[in-house]
């Protein structure tokens, strides 16, 4: 039914449970071809505090480090969905930095995906719970669903 999936993911419950969805999709359709987008939220670049006043130099490596950091993490929630899913090795893997809503749309416009799946909305757990595992940034349907080039499929 469809040729190209953008599954967008950052590694929490959720997300998994699209993974699993639609890496099983692509097992049983080899000719479905398969996209996995991680965004990482603007937003935290934005981080400022007394401890930043001294220099902007300082301010700027701890950022750059915070970022390698991430994208540590990020290549490996990669490994871990080649592990658990053999057709996820013919997979695209694809890390971007952005607004959520507007990244996701405009990597779906670029490759012209014919579906955007995504995992189902999970209320967060507030800053001072038991930390899950992935990235902690929720997306605003509203913001994202006038954007959509494509149909969005939410995986519960």
């Amino acid at each position: 039914m469809f040729k190209h999936i953008l599954l967008c993911t950052h590694g929490t419950a959720g997300a998994q449970k699209a993974e699993a969805f639609v890496f099983r999709q692509s097992a049983a359709d080899s000719a479905l071809q398969v996209s996995v987008l991680t965004v990482l939220d603007e937003d935290w670049r934005l981080m400022t505090g007394d401890d930043w006043l001294n220099s902007s130099k300082t301010h700027t490596a701890f950022l750059d480090h915070v970022e390698e950091q991430v994208s540590e993490e990020i290549g490996e929630e990669w490994q871990r969905i080649r592990d658990t899913y053999p057709a996820a090795s013919e997979a695209v893997f694809l890390q971007r930095t952005g607004s959520i809503a507007e990244t996701i749309t405009r990597v779906a416009n670029k490759l012209h995906c014919d579906v955007i799946a995504i995992g189902p909305y999970q209320k967060s757990k507030g800053i001072f719970s038991h930390a899950e595992k992935g990235l902690r940034a929720r997306m605003k349907n509203e913001i994202l669903h006038p954007l959509l080039p494509c149909p969005l499929l939410i995986i519960p």
